[in-house]
């Protein structure tokens, strides 16, 4: 039985300084170091680093990945296995320690021609303070990199160039918890239940890339695969972690162990049911067979681990709704009695207001459903009624791209944002969908 404890560690100040450490809350970071340890591969040609609070008038653009800094102290395994160099080893038991409220950004200018391979890598951004201050990802603070690679790399050795980058960095503020002693300690275990309880298993439903070798990642397999029964424990262990391309918030890998699901279902586990892990299964599919195929192999594994519900959680949008949704109308037809929590996936919503808006006053705010899909808790989707006003600091570039179709055309990074004009498609703020419910950014009651 796999046995977690997280550390924690809470940083409230952010500091550069030679004498490197943890103390109090604070968090000293050695800028020179640091930059050394990022610098450490030839294809890296320049990274600056810059320390960003909450509340700043600081714009963070160009967003690739945000990563918790994680250290296993025990057990098998190195957290976020099986990626930028880490041991494959399972993970999921033993002892890890962790900061919470900050991550390392990484932050880098995607070439035209990468943009154009992916066609879906448009700009995202971060206001820390403001109207666009609305996410999760605007309370944390950062030691932000950014990031500048060799120009002739390939797609997938650009990002796993950038993934590398970031994983050194945390790797090496993460080791400085090593030694300490946590404040905070949580243990993680699925407990045998004493009593005869419902059984209910978390359907984990992560998008999977059309392009080989991008997006994310289950112990560093990024490519589509049947689906997988994993605990809990690993997934907080940092088994699931992101990509650096297509920087959809809930493909980030800071939301993979910070996912609230998790720990919201461990606190139920032997009070109001018994947790059975979770079934990790790849949306976006290319056949509908395939499709089917993926929701098919989901249902008899929930069928075998004698289910009686299941929590579906998903990642993405577009397509991967069909998968999802296939997955949902097998369980209840198998008597698994489901709970769907979603986004609501409209098409085009930056600014919702009943004029501008192009979906969700007049369609269905799920592009694809079954009547089976009869228990549906909404996150809502964030639409900001303002444009975004001017920042005094900008962090990771001087000019943004917001329509992927059309990426030649840049604003000023720093200068008012009218995200209605600007987006091709959804909003760019980072963490505008609320995947698992871990913010209150709607502008919306639901």
């Amino acid at each position: 039985m796999m046995q977690l404890e997280l550390g924690t560690f809470p940083v409230e100040c952010v500091r550069t300084g030679w004498a490197a450490g943890y103390a109090d809350g604070t968090l000293t970071v050695d800028v020179e170091r640091l930059r050394a340890r990022c610098l450490d591969d030839p294809r890296v040609v320049e990274v600056e680093i810059y320390i960003v609070e909450p509340g700043e008038s600081t714009r963070i653009v160009h967003v690739r990945d945000v990563i918790e800094p994680r250290v296993k102290v025990s057990g098998e395994g190195h957290v976020y296995p099986a990626i930028c160099g880490h041991p494959p080893d399972t993970v999921g038991d033993g002892v890890t320690h962790r900061f919470s409220g900050f991550a390392i950004l990484i932050a880098a200018d995607v070439p035209e021609r990468i943009r154009r391979d992916v066609s879906a890598a448009a700009d995202s951004l971060i206001d820390m303070s403001g109207p666009g201050a609305v996410t999760v990802y605007s309370t944390l603070r950062y030691v932000a990199l950014t990031v500048h690679l060799e120009p002739a790399l390939d797609l997938v050795e650009w990002n796993e160039t950038l993934l590398a980058v970031s994983h050194r960095a945390a790797d090496q503020l993460a080791s400085q918890l090593r030694d300490l002693e946590p404040p905070i300690r949580e243990h993680f275990a699925l407990d045998p239940c004493g009593e005869e309880l419902p059984r209910v298993v978390h359907v984990h439903t992560l998008n999977g890339s059309m392009v080989p070798g991008i997006g994310s990642t289950i112990y560093g397999y990024a490519r589509h695969a049947l689906p997988l029964l994993l605990h809990p424990n690993e997934i907080l262990d940092g088994a699931i972690a992101g990509d650096a391309v297509v920087t959809y918030p809930g493909k980030c890998t800071w939301i993979q162990v910070n996912n609230p699901v998790l720990p919201g279902l461990y606190a139920h586990h032997g009070r109001d049911f018994e947790w059975l892990g979770s079934i990790v299964a790849r949306t976006r599919w290319g056949a509908t067979a395939e499709k089917e195929l993926s929701a098919y192999q989901t249902v008899k594994l929930a069928r075998m681990l004698r289910a009686d519900g299941a929590l579906v959680t998903w990642n993405h949008g577009g397509n991967d709704l069909i998968e999802v949704m296939l997955t949902i109308q097998g369980l209840e037809r198998a008597g698994i009695k489901t709970v769907f929590l979603t986004i609501e996936s409209d098409i085009k919503v930056v600014r919702m207001t009943p004029e501008l808006a192009e979906t969700g006053a007049h369609e269905p705010p799920l592009l694809f459903s079954v009547p089976e899909a009869d228990a549906i808790v909404s996150t809502g989707t964030l639409a900001p009624e303002t444009a975004l006003p001017a920042m005094e600091r900008t962090v990771g570039g001087d000019s943004v791209a917001f329509d992927f179709e059309r990426p030649e055309l840049r604003s000023t990074a720093s200068g008012p944002l009218d995200l209605e004009e600007l987006s091709g498609a959804y909003s760019p703020i980072f963490g505008h969908f609320d995947n698992y419910g871990i913010g209150t950014q709607s502008y919306f009651d639901y």
